[in-house]
């Protein structure tokens, strides 16, 4: 293939997956037709821009740069993601200045290595492309997104104008003038437009580094206060429990001699139905012992009686050992909050056969493994991993289970499948 496709091949592939990395764009989570329509127009791009760079001069193919990938990869972003055309823009221009510097190298070789192979030059632009994908996944990624997932339209119109005027610079002195480009006096220039644009992309992350530390740390203090509010009902409902359990442990001799009673009058029917009156309220104050793990029992046998009350069908499968190097207060927030949502979404189902919940706990591998499955009614709303909630204050107990898992370098993910909700977690032990 003629050097000059594979240049192009490389640095059309270089936007197309830097602007999938700045804007979290995963192919998998497209619409069927929104995923064909991504795949197969990209691919129309690279092969159109293949076949023009073998059939035109490169000062042509240059002028028309805008019209032949820009454009298109564009409207391919904007009708498949449904991502804000502004927000699309200012991506474009970023990928754009991130391919200066394999540009600048290549230009520097042709400058100063007269007899390198075309290969090599090849060899080298695909490698510092991959290495500014790499700096554009580590550094610009983090802060990138949060400007794209907090920051307003009106916003992104006035930071598009940074890169913006890099655009236009870079256009008019590399592309549109392309015999100029090897000049000295252009390539100074070009550097300078860059560490210039460098630089306020720098300012501006920063700004949005300590924007996100900032709400990140108010994330850590309103998911503490869950944990710990969590907590303290978990605790208030076993002094319950243990406060209920010593009643019916002083009244049991008043209970016998009553059923004792109705036996002694032949009225065993009457005993019958006391006998089963007591063993319902017993149990309804006694934790089920689903596993080893004591402070597991407890939460899972308070959400069993909640499901109840619910009208929930609610199924366990655990097996946690009584130690387990996770703080209770960690692992009550954990189920505490996938199970309060659980339970508080499947009880809104119309059709009571199918209001369920299933909670599976279990170590594998060293690994803490939990799952809620969990029916639902209505449409999920799907936020950046996160399903979403419109009511303000909510939204904080999937954040904290996430803060916790990431604590220990494990993961937290939501998933829905049809009308089933899942919630998987998994805690390196």
């Amino acid at each position: 293939m003629h050097i000059q496709a594979v240049l192009i091949c490389t640095t059309i592939l270089f936007g197309i997956i830097a602007q999938m990395m700045l804007l979290n764009v995963n192919i998998k989570n497209l619409k069927d037709s929104g995923r064909l329509l991504f795949v197969f127009g990209n691919l129309l791009v690279l092969a159109a821009n293949i076949y023009i760079s073998c059939a035109v001069p490169i000062d042509l193919h240059m002028k028309l740069y805008i019209q032949v990938i820009h454009i298109p990869v564009f409207l391919i972003f904007w009708f498949t993601t449904r991502i804000s055309a502004i927000k699309i823009v200012f991506t474009l221009f970023t990928a754009v200045f991130m391919i200066y510097p394999a540009n600048l190298v290549l230009t520097i070789l042709s400058h100063t290595v007269k007899q390198l192979h075309l290969a090599v030059y090849c060899s080298i632009y695909i490698t510092v492309c991959i290495m500014m994908l790499l700096v554009i996944n580590y550094y610009f990624r983090p802060y990138f997104r949060y400007l794209i997932e907090n920051y307003s339209n009106s916003s992104f119109v006035k930071l598009s104008l940074l890169p913006l005027a890099y655009y236009i610079a870079n256009y008019w002195l590399g592309l549109y003038n392309f015999t100029s480009i090897r000049s000295l006096e252009v390539i100074i220039m070009c550097v300078v437009f860059f560490m210039i644009t460098l630089i306020a992309y720098v300012l501006i992350f920063d700004i949005a580094k300590t924007t996100y530390e900032k709400e990140t740390l108010q994330g850590a203090q309103m998911a503490l206060s869950l944990m710990l509010e969590s907590a303290n009902q978990q605790l208030s409902t076993l002094q319950t429990t243990q406060k209920q359990a010593a009643v019916y442990r002083h009244d049991m001799r008043h209970h016998l001699a009553l059923i004792d009673s109705y036996l002694h009058d032949g009225e065993t029917e009457k005993a019958r139905n006391y006998i089963r009156l007591v063993e319902y309220d017993i149990e309804a104050i006694t934790p089920k012992r689903y596993c080893e793990n004591n402070a597991v029992n407890l939460i899972l046998s308070y959400f069993d009686i909640k499901a109840k009350n619910n009208g929930v069908q609610f199924s366990v499968d655990a097996q946690l050992p009584q130690d387990i190097p996770i703080s209770d207060t960690e692992l009550c927030a954990l189920l505490s909050n996938g199970l309060e949502n659980a339970i508080k979404a499947s009880s809104k189902v119309a059709d009571e056969n199918f209001r369920k919940v299933k909670i599976y706990c279990h170590i594998h591998k060293n690994n803490l493994l939990i799952y809620i499955e969990n029916s639902f009614s209505g449409d999920v709303t799907m936020e950046n991993g996160f399903p979403h909630s419109i009511q303000e204050g909510h939204g904080f107990g999937t954040k904290s289970m996430a803060m916790i898992a990431e604590k220990y370098n494990g993961y937290c993910s939501f998933e829905i499948t049809g009308e089933i909700f899942m919630l998987r977690i998994v805690i390196p032990l």
